[in-house]
């Protein structure tokens, strides 16, 4: 059986108001989405890879990274979706394969470490899917968003951020994502639509480094430790 890997790229990045699309925008000299790629690449845990994109990136994706990189394990460049959860199901539904274990990463968090791919592959066989996540450390508050009004503090101890990799057998969530469309869930993560149909989901802490980039501070952030600790080198 193999393991494949699905890396999320088809996010607009409005949020961070550039004039190319977020997976091309420059890094210490590279486009971010590279940095994903060669750490999936790298890896020993990552038999194929499924890159799903934008239609208008595919293009400038295809000559700036593809072609600049001797990436063996890209088997499959697929077009996404308008979301997030349905450019994952296009890539879900690209793998031909029922059997085996898929990890999905968003592009858009480049400092994703060996560590990050490995363990969560490892522990999949007692889940039906693992995920990475980081304890809050803010306080929360439970608002009543129609008069921006406080309504309760909730107790952080039992609140995770949730990040990428999530792994998953892959012959359920491929299950699972076909219901949910079927039902018209809507999720947010991967990890949830098991939530939605009972799946056990095991947690794996994360790292405050494995950064989303969605805003110029993220940027800022991810360039600074890319050159302070060389992920990516």
């Amino acid at each position: 059986m193999k393991n494949f890997a699905i890396i999320a790229a088809a996010g607009s990045g409005e949020r961070l108001r550039h004039s190319h699309s977020k997976m091309l925008i420059p890094i210490s000299g590279k486009p971010l989405l590279s940095y994903t790629l060669a750490k999936f690449e790298e890896s020993n845990k990552i038999d194929e890879i499924v890159l799903v994109v934008r239609a208008q990136d595919l293009g400038k994706i295809e000559q700036e990274i593809l072609k600049k990189n001797d990436y063996r394990k890209i088997k499959n460049v697929i077009i996404g979706g308008p979301t997030r959860q349905e450019s994952v199901y296009c890539g879900l539904m690209a793998i031909k394969e029922e059997d085996g274990v898929v990890c999905i990463h968003d592009g858009a968090r480049p400092l994703i470490q060996k560590w990050m791919i490995d363990k969560p592959i490892e522990m999949v066989n007692n889940y039906d899917g693992v995920i990475l996540a980081i304890p809050a450390v803010n306080t929360i508050k439970r608002v009543i968003l129609e008069e921006m009004l406080v309504e309760s503090t909730v107790d952080r101890s039992k609140f995770w951020m949730v990040q990428t990799p999530q792994v998953f057998r892959l012959r359920k969530i491929k299950e699972y994502y076909k219901r949910a469309k079927r039902d018209k869930i809507k999720a947010t993560d991967d990890s949830t639509i098991l939530e939605c149909y009972g799946g056990k989901v095991g947690i794996l802490r994360g790292s405050e480094e494995n950064i989303k980039v969605t805003s110029q501070t993220d940027l800022l952030l991810t360039e600074i430790l890319l050159n302070r600790y060389n992920f990516g080198k």
